[in-house]
């Protein structure tokens, strides 16, 4: 069943963007569907410009862009009325407030004076900026400078966000704070989140897909959870006391199971056990004296398919430059 492009959020087309000689998007094709998508790269793999080709703010070598439906570059102001942008560069105006710099974007959006402040006060309570809002911007902490970036960007109520690095120079709280936002506006607003980062665990803890660009190219794409799903499937058991002699008994009954060393325990890794085989696993864990505290299916890390999926990227640039010799 063929989708019309007008309900797709981002389709782009054999996207091709050159810096003189050095070309930085080559050949890119890929649709954002709904829900939370995530843009992952090395340094200087073309996220940024990926970005700003979706807006319409570079120019094409060749291909197109498509926002549902609209060309940015023949009709960015119906473009601009359906995506908001929290862009990585400092896009705070010194000298105005947070709460006049939310408002200046929403007079800017097309709402009239009284409902641009209302909305204002409404999208900043909704970003917890509290009385910091009054304060000139260029004398806020980053937090809060980053609050009211995101709520410029979404005090016109737009169909899509798109963030380039929305977490750098945050704390711990201010990111999960953050993330949990980015959420909710996917998950209870219907709004689609567009995010490019380099910071995987983000990606991991929020999104329902992941690109990863390398070389100007789309290396990968897909569901995180088809993506993290171990060739076999497989559980995880995480416990204390003799791991390998429970491993030895389950092996005994039929389940396959090994001890494994992650980055702060060792657990063990069994063949994912049917339903009638649960208990099992649990007396056998009572028989040997291993409490156990979790058993879960296992994922893969989503680092590690990002370094796989560079590796191959750099052999496959490897094997056609020595093909071109």
């Amino acid at each position: 069943m063929t989708t019309s492009d007008d309900t797709i959020p981002v389709r782009l087309t054999n996207i091709v963007k050159r810096y003189g000689r050095r070309t930085v998007l080559d050949g890119v094709s890929l649709d954002v569907t709904p829900g939370v998508t995530g843009l992952v790269g090395p340094n200087g793999a073309g996220k940024s410009t990926l970005v700003r080709s979706i807006l319409g703010l570079v120019r094409l070598a060749s291909g197109q862009a498509r926002i549902f439906g609209h060309d940015p570059y023949r009709n960015p102001r119906r473009v601009r009325q359906i995506v908001g942008v929290v862009p990585e560069d400092e896009c705070t105006i010194p000298g105005l407030s947070g709460v006049e710099m939310v408002r200046y974007a929403a007079r800017l959006s097309g709402l009239p004076g009284t409902e641009a402040l209302r909305r204002s006060h409404e999208v900043l309570d909704w970003c917890d900026a509290g009385q910091e809002r009054y304060r000139p911007v260029e004398t806020l902490s980053v937090g809060t400078r980053q609050k009211v970036s995101f709520a410029a960007a979404i005090v016109h109520d737009p169909d899509m966000v798109i963030l380039d690095e929305p977490t750098n120079g945050l704390d711990p709280i201010e990111r999960r704070a953050m993330l949990g936002r980015l959420t909710t506006l996917a998950k209870d607003h219907g709004k689609t989140i567009f995010v490019s980062t380099h910071v995987l665990p983000d990606v991991q803890a929020i999104c329902d897909r992941v690109v990863v660009l390398a070389r100007g190219r789309v290396q990968l794409a897909g569901t995180i959870e088809a993506l993290t799903k171990p060739p076999q499937p497989e559980h995880h058991l995480a416990g204390s006391g003799p791991l390998e002699k429970l491993a030895i008994k389950l092996s005994e009954r039929g389940l396959h199971a090994r001890v494994e060393a992650n980055e702060t325990e060792s657990i063990i890794s069994l063949v994912s056990p049917k339903s009638e085989k649960i208990r099992d696993v649990w007396s056998a864990a009572a028989e040997v004296g291993v409490r156990i505290r979790s058993l879960a299916p296992a994922t893969r890390p989503l680092e590690n398919i990002f370094i796989d999926t560079l590796r191959r990227s750099d052999q496959d640039q490897h094997k056609t430059t020595q093909g071109d010799r």
